[in-house]
């Protein structure tokens, strides 16, 4: 009788963890991807940032200044907006290497006319890479061919595959199939 027990209670653990597995995959298909937001532009993304009153965390030390309790006037906010965007550098940014992180390629939002190109005409690139590659907002041959060195570090870190864009020639693939498809 114990031994009956004991196949019942394995039975129900595997259930269990087969259960949990796909609630998993249902709920959190990639915990580092991220929903397709549109792309904006550094300039706007601190405005928002300065627009906006976050609470202090608990933990750690902080050097900003905090918020000042007021809120601001009714236009302050589109003031702030139009003023970065005039203020926006019309020279490249500083390569991404000086601070250690690095730059994240320019996404977009949706495919350009509503279709993707086939990303899957990449090798290397699968079904589940792809889903991730539009997750962060990449969907045709042209935006994976503009990328450079930092911008490359910054998906692999995202796709988690070191070295991998380099190793199956990611670039000079898209670049190939997208001056094929002009």
């Amino acid at each position: 009788m114990s031994f009956e027990l004991l196949l019942w209670l394995l039975l129900a653990f595997f259930i269990g963890c087969i259960i949990g597995y796909l609630l998993r995959q249902l709920l959190a298909p990639e915990a580092g991807m991220t929903a397709a937001a549109p792309a904006v532009s550094e300039p706007e993304t601190k405005a928002k940032a300065a627009s906006s009153v976050v609470p202090a965390r608990a933990a750690g030390p902080t050097t900003a200044k905090p918020a000042p309790a007021t809120s601001p006037p009714a236009g302050a906010a589109k003031r702030s907006k139009t003023a970065a965007a005039k203020k926006a550098p019309t020279t490249k940014p500083k390569k991404a290497r000086a601070t250690g992180k690095p730059k994240r390629p320019t996404g977009l939002a949706a495919a350009r006319g509503g279709k993707a190109d086939n990303l899957q005409q990449i090798s290397g690139v699968g079904p589940k890479l792809e889903k991730t590659l539009h997750g962060l907002g990449f969907f045709h041959f042209d935006q994976i061919a503009g990328w450079n060195s930092d911008e490359i570090l910054w998906v692999e870190e995202h796709l988690r595959f070191k070295g991998r864009i380099k190793r199956d020639k990611w670039i000079t693939q898209a670049r190939r199939l997208a001056a094929r498809d002009r």
